[in-house]
């Protein structure tokens, strides 16, 4: 059972907050950043005098985490923010001694396991947006969708400095570079890519050109097909037919991707049968492509599901879709789609005709 959490892990000064937070208002769902409850855990220990006077060691931060009361919750204004003991730190978790002490404080093992039970309870029936260095490989390694975000130090540093200010670039890179090599050297929960995990590097990327990117990759579920001989004639050339069930195939494996099934929709008793195909051929497949499915939602109204969808070769567009699916009942008879269905296709749910 996939989870679905859409986990956007990254580097430190990578864009990964504004980036998942711009991405959940957008899809209409949560976001979690896992940082900023890591540097609340520094806040507070710092508070009791952890990494000045103490050092920093489960020893004394075990009293800490006993003590802590964490959660996202609703500000006066109807946003959400982390809550900490009944307080909206905000500004006060990005100093640069508290994200300091926060690399140091990650690298526990008694912090990530606390952090990582209360981000695991975040997760539930609904979508959620979730950003920080561990999500697709530890916390979530089965989040449906999983980016990898990251930039050149450099490029990192600048952003740090207009986000912060003070300081000189080549100081902000070298401390970015430390913290860099101190998160993947850590010996638990090292800051790696999650092997199913899509690359983003924004180096040279506007805000909106990265969220752009980011939206493209969330919003259309995407699946490989390696072309079988049974899907040729002859010549080794794709069936025009097969290509509908390459596609009935990327259409399956998005509802698995959404958590939902076709066998627990027809428990609910919704069906999903084809009421209307268009396909465009642009070129052929031949035995042993290596095909790309994507297919993502641009209808739901009623009882009409449309899903559209593409098969490329490398960047070489073969076949484009619209495939219209009409909900009934077990008596064949219309009936409206099912709120479990579009509440776990959310993500995918590219335009909603109004």
């Amino acid at each position: 059972m996939v989870a679905r959490v859409i986990a956007i892990d990254g580097p430190a000064a990578s864009g990964k907050s504004s980036a998942a937070s711009h991405l959940a208002l957008r899809l209409g769902i949560p976001y979690v950043s896992t940082g900023a409850m890591y540097r609340a855990v520094a806040w507070m220990a710092s508070r009791r005098g952890v990494g000045t006077g103490n050092p920093v060691s489960e020893a004394t931060l075990s009293p800490v985490l006993n003590a802590l009361k964490m959660e996202y919750s609703r500000r006066p204004d109807g946003s959400f923010a982390l809550c900490v003991d009944g307080a909206f730190p905000d500004s006060e978790l990005r100093g640069g001694e508290i994200s300091a002490l926060a690399s140091q404080v990650s690298a526990l093992p008694c912090v990530r396991e606390f952090l990582s039970g209360l981000q695991r309870a975040m997760a539930g029936s609904n979508w959620i947006v979730m950003e920080g260095r561990d999500i697709g490989t530890v916390v979530f390694p089965d989040a449906a969708v999983k980016i990898f975000l990251t930039a050149s130090p450099l490029e990192r540093a600048r952003r740090r400095l207009a986000q912060e200010g003070g300081g000189d670039l080549e100081t902000v890179a070298r401390e970015i570079a430390e913290r860099d090599r101190r998160d993947v050297t850590r010996e638990i929960s090292p800051l790696i890519a999650a092997p199913d995990a899509v690359m983003v590097d924004s180096t040279g990327l506007s805000v909106e050109e990265t969220d752009a990117k980011i939206y493209d990759i969330v919003s259309r579920h995407s699946m490989d097909y390696r072309v079988s001989y049974g899907d040729t004639d002859q010549m080794g050339v794709v069936y025009y037919a097969n290509y509908l069930e390459i596609f009935e195939r990327g259409r399956t494996e998005m509802l698995r991707s959404a958590g939902i099934t076709y066998r627990e929709l027809e428990a609910m008793g919704a069906f999903l049968p084809v009421a209307e195909v268009n396909c465009h051929y642009r070129g052929s497949a031949v035995y042993d492509d290596l095909l790309n499915v994507r297919t993502r939602i641009t209808g739901a109204r009623g009882a009409r599901l449309i899903i559209s969808g593409e098969i490329l070769r490398g960047d070489t567009v073969l076949v484009t879709s619209e495939i219209t699916l009409c909900c009934t009942d077990a008596r064949h008879k219309a009936r409206r789609l099912p709120a479990e269905l579009l509440a776990a296709c959310r993500i995918y749910i590219h335009e909603v005709e109004a």
